[in-house]
């Protein structure tokens, strides 16, 4: 219980801190709200009754009757701005607040946490269920001060009128409350085994409406039947998990619904009323009629009572995983570190090793590599051999698993993760396009106030390099020209090959010391390949290049290319004296000979 109430703690904590007002006025609202209803429905109502019971001049209850109405008018101004107003500006600030935490926290995530499946399902359901578990929050503080304010008003009534009769309330309150509480424990381990099954069905929709996926959709009718097989299996497999306990939620809820409810409250509690009303004559008809009228709200406000530490602790469960994610301690921390020495330097790799699970197979093995400054590395092999995974290595986006990887002398580990990715100009092969404008995209930042002059020419200059030059004149928003039309009408969705080139103009405009192409012109066309290949030519001058390509002819002119297989370096060499070994490499360029034959 300790632990439920603590994090609603944490969540009252992080609302109030972002709107205080809101916060304060918003449990005014639910002691007002149910205080108004008890002064209409029980002090007014009652009062009529008895002035009718015992013949009080008629002006006795009109005039409390106008005072109630008074009162009434003058609560509804304030509640109507509260509601109409107040309410839909707060609520998006509530909900940012707790965002920009995890926003903020996904972006240190560790890469391998993407690896790891378990906790990625974990991370999905904290970023979803965000919003959700405010408002739940929010409005389980709204019921308390609804239900405190009717148990304090009510029951104070009720024991001046017939304190008997609030035992028959107290226990349905409890009955319900033990009732309710396995019902909602039912509920979460039920939404903990839809969830993955939830992100399936999910994934599909995302590919039925979006579009990226349209064309091929319609080309291979055939994916989309699958596809919808896959929904349909999921969506058997959530009904399944639900009608394991539909039996039993049916049960609990006729429990709480009726026994709990109807039969002891509206069955027993109104024979004891009409009981000591009509034959003990102990309470006034008048007072019978109204504990009548009131036994609904107060069994509300206790079944509310009764439900808010079940909610709670479901509503709990889900800052469980909010609070899980967001206290994360990343293995490669973001601001730890010295700087990095200036300028470019000799790159060593040793025995590195590498297994993206514990249980898993090393995919790369016993890596010994030394680069030098200025030095053009072309790393090749197929599919799976390790190619990319070295890379993020050389970045440090994971760290090895076993062995080392220094600069400048040092390992890596000691340099600041920020610091030391900053001298890396990266394109990689699944890269993305935000909706930002053209130059965002470039810059991969927002642009400055004062942009012109000298960064819009270092932009168009990056843009001109990767081959995108022509193409930017023709376009009338030159480098504010809207990327993709999700967010404006008078965006442009560019082609795959247009799309890469903007990619590659980040390295350009980047201008780092080493610089780490991974399949660049995998969507270009010949003639733009060869002007990229002269672009990098005089980009790349004293940096330090890294080629990933499949595209033998891209990487023929390193100054070394690696061939790897299952993870580790099977050939190393210049082009020429590859292709003498006639090994594994020859053989790749052999397959390609017929296209890049020179004669």
């Amino acid at each position: 219980m300790k632990h439920v109430w603590k994090n609603q703690l944490y969540l009252w904590k992080l609302c109030f801190k972002t709107c205080p007002g809101y916060m304060i006025y918003f449990l005014y609202d639910g002691f007002r709200y149910q205080g108004i209803i008890f002064l209409e429905h029980v002090l007014g109502i009652r009062y009529v009754l008895r002035c009718a019971e015992f013949q009080e001049p008629f002006w006795k209850p009109l005039l409390v009757i106008g005072i109630i109405l008074t009162i009434n008018m003058l609560q509804i101004v304030p509640d109507g701005f509260f509601i109409h107003g107040w309410t839909y500006r707060s609520k998006p600030k509530l909900y940012r607040a707790l965002k920009e935490q995890m926003f903020k926290k996904a972006a240190e995530l560790d890469l391998s946490c993407y690896d790891d499946t378990e906790y990625y399902n974990d991370f999905v359901l904290a970023v979803a269920e965000a919003e959700s578990s405010i408002d739940r929050f929010l409005t389980m503080c709204n019921r308390i001060m609804q239900a405190i304010t009717i148990l304090f008003t009510t029951g104070v009534f009720y024991l001046l009128t017939d304190a008997a009769g609030i035992l028959f309330v107290l226990g349905s309150f409890i009955l319900r409350f033990l009732v309710s509480r396995v019902l909602n424990k039912l509920n979460y381990k039920v939404r903990l085994a839809v969830n993955p099954l939830e992100r399936k069905r999910n994934y599909v929709s995302r590919v039925f409406y979006l579009n990226d996926f349209a064309k091929e959709l319609r080309l291979h009718p055939a994916v989309g039947d699958r596809l919808e097989a896959e929904f349909a299996e999921a969506d058997d497999e959530i009904c399944k998990e639900q009608k394991k306990v539909a039996t039993k939620r049916t049960l609990l809820g006729f429990t709480r619904n009726y026994v709990v409810g109807d039969f002891i409250m509206d069955g027993l509690y109104i024979t004891y009323l009409v009981f000591r009303a009509a034959v003990k004559h102990a309470i006034a008809y008048s007072d019978a009629v109204v504990l009548f009228n009131r036994t609904g709200s107060l069994r509300r406000g206790m079944a509310d009572l009764a439900d808010i530490f079940p909610q709670a602790q479901e509503n709990s469960l889900y800052i469980d995983k909010i609070r899980a994610f967001l206290a994360y301690e990343p293995k490669i921390k973001k601001n730890e570190g010295e700087d990095v020495p200036d300028g470019n330097a000799k790159l060593t790799l040793s025995h590195v090793s590498f297994r993206y699970r514990e249980d898993a197979e090393d995919t790369l093995r016993d890596i010994s590599l030394s680069v030098k400054p200025g030095e053009h590395i072309a790393i090749v092999g197929y599919n799976g051999a390790g190619k990319t995974t070295l890379i993020k290595l050389l970045m440090r986006l994971y760290d090895p698993t076993e062995g080392s990887i220094c600069f400048h002398g040092h390992d890596i580990r000691e340099f600041r993760p920020d610091d030391y990715r900053s001298r890396f100009g990266v394109v990689f092969q699944d890269y993305q396009m935000y909706g930002a404008c053209l130059a965002e995209n470039v810059i991969m930042d927002r642009l400055p106030k004062n942009f012109r002059g000298s960064d819009a020419e270092e932009i168009t200059s990056a843009l001109r390099r990767a081959g995108f030059g022509e193409r930017l004149e023709k376009l009338p928003r030159g480098l504010r020209t809207p990327v993709t039309t999700e967010f404006d009408k008078a965006g442009i969705n560019f082609s795959g090959g247009e799309s890469q080139k903007i990619a590659i103009s980040r390295a350009f405009y980047k201008d780092a010391d080493i610089l780490i192409m991974d399949e660049p012109s995998s969507a270009l066309d010949p003639i733009a390949e060869y002007e990229l290949n002269k672009a990098m030519e005089s980009a790349a001058k004293g940096k330090t290049v890294f080629y990933i390509s499949h595209r033998l002819s891209t990487t023929r002119d390193a100054d070394r290319i690696l061939m790897l297989e299952n993870g580790r370096i099977v050939e190393e060499g210049t082009h020429e004296s590859l292709l003498a070994m006639n090994g594994r490499y020859a053989e790749m360029w052999n397959v390609q000979a017929g296209r890049y034959h020179l004669g």
